[in-house]
């Protein structure tokens, strides 16, 4: 009887850590594609009997595709973008923006930040930059810049010629939220680059420095660090 009680005592407690493991284990699901997180509540994932239940429709709306039904075939249809017509669209739109002189690089930059688009400001970083914040870009889907107040008109622009194929831009620009104007305060440092690097041809002018005074006020802006407080003194050429 006592070996009898210690089977439905142990039994039952078996079964309260599993119903609990698998109580747990729904409220913690954690969802990736390709390396990027998903909410799982977004593609209706959940966990049944050990497999993987997704839907397919959601699935398709993710990638910007549809799941079609044909009821007089019986078929279920999904066309999923074609990765190497996609690399192509993106290489000619970034081509479209390519920085025809340095300042066209920084109006550009700042425009993706007032945007709040990560493509954009991709766009004219040079190849090192784009190495160091692709998985920071990707983390954030793309957006930069993200937060209230945001990035408004600049102005007190100023140009440092360092050499005949590097300048730096001082700037202040105003932050801009309902009930709040701010300001703050840029360095972008644009170079001309015309050689492969880092694995891409890179041919015009590019970021390859970006410093704010306060890298946080307009939120998750990536790509750029803590201005240096003590700046160097200027020889430099500068212009208004």
């Amino acid at each position: 009887m006592m070996r009898m009680k210690s089977k439905i005592i142990l039994g039952t407690a078996i079964g309260v850590l599993v119903a609990a493991g698998s109580v747990y284990a729904e409220a913690t699901l954690k969802l990736f594609i390709n390396g990027m997180g998903y909410a799982p509540e977004t593609l209706d994932a959940k966990i049944e009997k050990g497999k993987v239940m997704i839907s397919l429709d959601k699935v398709a709306e993710a990638f910007k595709t549809k799941a079609l039904y044909d009821p007089s075939r019986n078929e279920i249809r999904v066309s999923l973008p074609d990765p190497a017509n996609l690399s192509n669209q993106l290489t000619s739109l970034e081509d479209a923006l390519c920085p025809e002189n340095p300042e066209d690089a920084l109006q550009t930059w700042v425009k993706g930040i007032q945007k709040r688009n990560g493509a954009m400001q991709y766009a004219v970083l040079s190849p090192e930059l784009r190495a160091k914040t692709k998985a920071q870009f990707d983390q954030y889907y793309w957006v930069t810049g993200g937060s209230s107040p945001h990035m408004g008109e600049i102005y007190n622009l100023t140009t440092e010629h360092l050499s005949d194929t590097a300048i730096r831009y001082s700037f202040q620009y105003a932050l801009v939220a309902n009930y709040y104007h701010g300001e703050g305060s840029a360095v972008v440092t644009v170079e001309w680059f015309d050689r492969e690097q880092a694995g891409e041809r890179r041919e015009g002018w590019y970021i390859t420095s970006a410093q704010m005074a306060d890298p946080d006020d307009t939120g998750l802006t990536v790509g750029v660090d803590p201005l240096d407080p003590v700046q160097p003194a200027d020889t430099s050429i500068r212009e208004e």
